[in-house]
């Protein structure tokens, strides 16, 4: 067997990763992996301005910050043994790297140093040598990992390098394995989170319930870190006045990553946003009723004393176009100061009495009273512009009935127009063309009125009690008597109901009762129950 050939085979067994081409069994290919101890400094240039750096000692410009990366794509050896290696020939070796983030000047420098070394063995086999130094030369960065070199790439791979680094950083990441801070067990990396600022490492599901747990009883604060030192040795809390120092929330990016549900993250950024407003002075909200929305105005509505009110009246247009605010729910433009519909730069305004309607905002409650409907849920009023009468609302996306603003089922909407009880019957196509000024009909105020009967509250009758007289003696019941006698009763009307009779009750009304003398019989007072009847005879014992 050729020398070569059996050094090839040695060299495998040394390194599994090599592989030699089938078609020519004298050449081997490897790939060294680029993974320095610790992360080096790379600076991206455009490729039109400037070319590789041809020297190592290239000096960073502190004006311009670096990125961080600890992990490179790997360098490609490609081995070739010529025939007459090695007493008479060296090796051939070709050096690459995809994406091609070395200089031409570097790769010359390694293949040298190859050369070097085959000249220095004295024509032995000196393979093992070769891949040895570049892969000690790989760890090294090719030198670029002491401190103050930098490594100068093309700005058209900063994408891919930076792709790769995250890739290599989570794969490695996943093969370790973490002691849980917050359940206190070891778990693998692939069920684990890292802080994306502080590196804190926390199982998923331990993060996931605690987070979840927070937003929904609006806890923000604790939508953080979770380790105890955490925050005490941060860099933006170490300050010399405790008051400026803050909590720092985790991003909504990363909670997608541990991961979080997209409608959690979602509320999480709502809450967020709410407090944000709360806390800033110059927040003002819709005067809209339905709406109050919130808006910001560039200064605050009641910072200002009557002095500097008056000022700002007569100050110049760009003055007055602060008040200009925008809610952020509606899009409802008004003024800040009277809280009215935006008025334009050129007409002054005072400050809004608390409590006070304007003509407009008296107008426009009107006609929301007689030309919508207002959803049983948000109570956010719906105007119908065409179609059926099953409304669903655009707010909270509840269904409901436009003519009586009931709730409806989102399984079955239609049943509440085919029950003959809900006052909707067959009315489903009932204001088919909208509910407008010149063409609403009168039935939909009978409709919403007669859903409001029951929370009426009738008129309060006097209702004369029943008066019984009391009869002298007690009449004498035999044995014979076995049946007793009807009642004598006056006879009552029965022609409506009940309620209409209690409504249309005459006020003074006297009802007499007469008794058969021989059905009642004395019974002794006592301060709690008054006279009582007997109606059944008693038992005869033997």
């Amino acid at each position: 067997m050729d020398e070569r050939q059996i050094e090839l085979e040695c060299l495998a067994s040394i390194f599994p990763e090599i592989q030699i081409d089938p078609r020519d069994p004298f050449t081997a290919r490897i790939e060294l992996p680029v993974h320095p101890a610790s992360s080096i400094d790379v600076r991206f240039f455009a490729t039109s301005n400037r070319t590789h750096s041809t020297a190592l000692e290239y000096i960073a410009n502190p004006n311009v910050e670096p990125s961080k990366l600890s992990y490179l794509p790997s360098l490609n050896v490609c081995i070739r043994l010529p025939e007459g290696y090695p007493l008479d020939l060296s090796p051939d070796v070709n050096l690459t790297t995809n994406p091609k983030w070395l200089s031409d000047t570097v790769l010359d420098e390694l293949k040298g140093e190859t050369q070097i070394l085959w000249k220095e063995s004295g024509g032995s086999i000196i393979l093992y040598a070769i891949i040895d130094s570049l892969q000690q030369s790989a760890e090294n960065v090719f030198g670029y990992s002491e401190k103050g070199k930098i490594l100068e790439v093309p700005e058209e791979l900063k994408i891919s390098l930076l792709d790769f680094n995250v890739d290599q950083t989570q794969k490695a990441f996943k093969n370790k394995t973490f002691n849980c801070g917050i359940c206190l067990e070891p778990k693998k990396g692939a069920l684990c989170h890292q802080m994306l600022d502080c590196y804190h490492v926390f199982c998923v599901k331990c993060l996931q319930d605690f987070y979840v747990n927070a937003i929904l009883n609006g806890d923000l604060v604790s939508v953080r870190c979770l380790a105890p030192d955490c925050v005490k040795n941060s860099k933006e809390n170490q300050s010399e006045f405790p008051k400026k120092r803050r909590l720092k929330t985790l991003r909504p990016i990363e909670l997608l990553q541990i991961p979080l549900e997209q409608d959690m993250v979602t509320r999480y950024v709502k809450l967020m946003r709410k407090l944000e407003l709360e806390s800033d002075k110059n927040t003002v909200y819709c005067p809209r009723k339905w709406c109050g929305g919130a808006a910001r105005i560039s200064k605050p509505s009641g910072s200002d004393d009557m002095n500097e009110e008056s000022k700002s009246q007569n100050g110049t247009p760009d003055e007055r176009k602060e008040l200009l605010s925008i809610c952020e729910d509606c899009s409802f433009a008004f003024c800040g100061r009277c809280f009215q519909s935006w008025h334009g730069d050129f007409i002054l305004c005072a400050p809004r009495v608390t409590g006070e309607l304007t003509e407009e905002e008296k107008a426009s409650q009107e006609y929301l009273k007689l030309h919508t409907t207002q959803c049983p849920t948000c109570t956010v009023p719906c105007q119908k512009s065409h179609g059926c009468n099953h409304m669903i609302c655009s707010n909270c996306n509840t269904h409901f009935c436009y003519l009586c603003s009931s709730w409806l089922s989102p399984d079955n909407p239609y049943k509440h127009y085919n029950t003959q009880t809900t006052g909707c019957y067959t009315r489903l196509w009932e204001l088919e063309e909208g509910d407008k000024d010149d063409d609403r009909p009168g039935f939909l105020d009978e409709v919403r009125e007669a859903d409001q009967v029951d929370e009426i509250l009738m008129p309060e009758v006097e209702i004369p009690a029943v008066v019984i007289p009391q009869a002298a003696e007690p009449p004498g019941i035999s044995e014979n008597d076995t049946e007793l006698a009807d009642p004598i009763l006056p006879d009552i009307e029965r022609e409506g109901p009940l309620v209409l009779r209690i409504n249309y009750l005459p006020q003074t009304v006297k009802a007499h009762v007469e008794l058969d003398p021989k059905l009642t019989r004395p019974q002794p007072k006592t301060t709690d129950r008054g006279f009582r009847l007997r109606t059944r005879p008693p038992l005869k014992h033997a």
